[in-house]
C-alpha cells in the first residue's frame, strides 16, 4: 500500500502513514471503514510523528564534566558552553564549540566525550555523514571492549542502518555499566524506534524500563533530557497521565515537549489543552503532519 498523499510505502498494517500522518482507507470490503476525519483520538501506538520531531527532542545525551580535569580545563569549559548553546537553540554555535573542545582536549576521555556530543548535534541537524565521522573518530580513541567502545559502536550502527549490530553493541555496553545514563537512554530510543530504523525491534515496554532507569540515574545536567524522554516513553505505552506529568514542566520552553504533551492530551480527548500545546509547538516551528494541522483548524 502506498500513501496517496506522500507516496511512502506501508506494510498494510498501519492505519496512518508514518511519514505524513494521512489516514489509509481500508481495503477490506467485508468490513468497510469510513475515511478518518481530522484526528480526535490517536490510534494505539501510532502517533503522527516526523523525524525532525524525534531528533530534536529524543536523542541528546550530552556529556558535561562533573569531575574537573586540569589538563583539559579549556576543552571542558568549551564543551559545556556548547551544551548551553544547543539548549538555547543555537546548533551552529554548538557545533563550532564542540569542534574546538575536541581539538583542544588533551586526554582521550575528554576528546571522546566532546566528539560524541558533536555527533549528537550533527544528528539533530540531519547531517548523518558528519555525525558518523565524529562517532568514528571517537571510536578510534576508545579502548577496545570498553563501555565507550560498545556505546559508540551502537551509535554508528544506528546511523548506518544496522539495527542488529546496534542492539548487540548496546547490550554489551549495558552489561558493562547497567546503571549508566547514556546506555539506558540509548536503549530507550532504540526500542521506541521513532525513526523507523528497525520496526521489528520496537518494544515499548522495554523502552519504558530503560527510560525509567535513565531517569533514576541521570545527573542534574541531563535530568531534563531524561524526564522528557521518560514522558515520551509513557505516552507510547499509553500511560497518558504519566506522560503529561513528566512533559508539562518543559512545555512552555521546549516546543517539542509541547508537541508530545499536546498528543497526550489529545489521546485523553482533552481538546482544549491538546490544541493549546499543539498550537504552541506549531507556532514555534515544529513540523507537523497535515492531519494535526487540520485538527487544529477544526
Amino acid at each position: 500500500m502506498f500513501c496517496k498523499n506522500c507516496g511512502k510505502q506501508s506494510d498494510g498494517s498501519q492505519k496512518f502513514c508514518t511519514s505524513c500522518g494521512t489516514a489509509f482507507q481500508s481495503t477490506d470490503k467485508s468490513n468497510p471503514k469510513p475515511v478518518t476525519p481530522p484526528i480526535v483520538n490517536l490510534p494505539k501506538n501510532e502517533a503522527p510523528v516526523t523525524k525532525k520531531v524525534i531528533w530534536a527532542l529524543v536523542i541528546l545525551a550530552f556529556i558535561g564534566f562533573g569531575i574537573y580535569n586540569s589538563l583539559d580545563e579549556d576543552a571542558i569549559e568549551t564543551n559545556n558552553e556548547g551544551i548551553s548553546s544547543f539548549d538555547s537553540g543555537n546548533s551552529e554555535q554548538a557545533i563550532q564549540q564542540f569542534k574546538e573542545a575536541a581539538n583542544s582536549a588533551v586526554t582521550n576521555d575528554t576528546k571522546i566525550n566532546t566528539l560524541k556530543n558533536l555527533g549528537y548535534v550533527y544528528s539533530t541537524e540531519g547531517q548523518n555523514d558528519l555525525a558518523l565521522n565524529s562517532f568514528k573518530e571517537a571510536l578510534t580513541l576508545a579502548t577496545i571492549n570498553s563501555f565507550d567502545y560498545y556505546l559508540i559502536s551502537g551509535e554508528i550502527a544506528v546511523l548506518e542502518g544496522k539495527p542488529n549490530s546496534a542492539q548487540l553493541s548496546y547490550t554489551k555496553a549495558y552489561e558493562l555499566s547497567p546503571n549508566n545514563f547514556q546506555i539506558n537512554n540509548a536503549l530507550n530510543l532504540f526500542y521506541l524506534d521513532l525513526g523507523e530504523i528497525a520496526p521489528q525491534y520496537a518494544n515499548y515496554p522495554k523502552a519504558l524500563t530503560h527510560a525509567k532507569k535513565a531517569y533514576e540515574v541521570s545527573s542534574v545536567d541531563v535530568k531534563n533530557i531524561a524526564t522528557q524522554n521518560l514522558g515520551i516513553a509513557h505516552f507510547l505505552n499509553e500511560n497518558y497521565d504519566q506522560a503529561i506529568s513528566f512533559l508539562s514542566p518543559y512545555a512552555n520552553n521546549e516546543p517539542y515537549a509541547a508537541f508530545w504533551l499536546g498528543l497526550a492530551y489529545l489521546s485523553k480527548e482533552d481538546h482544549i489543552n491538546a490544541k493549546l500545546y499543539l498550537r504552541k509547538a506549531l507556532n514555534a516551528g515544529v513540523e507537523m503532519p497535515q492531519e494535526i494541522i487540520d485538527y487544529l483548524n477544526s
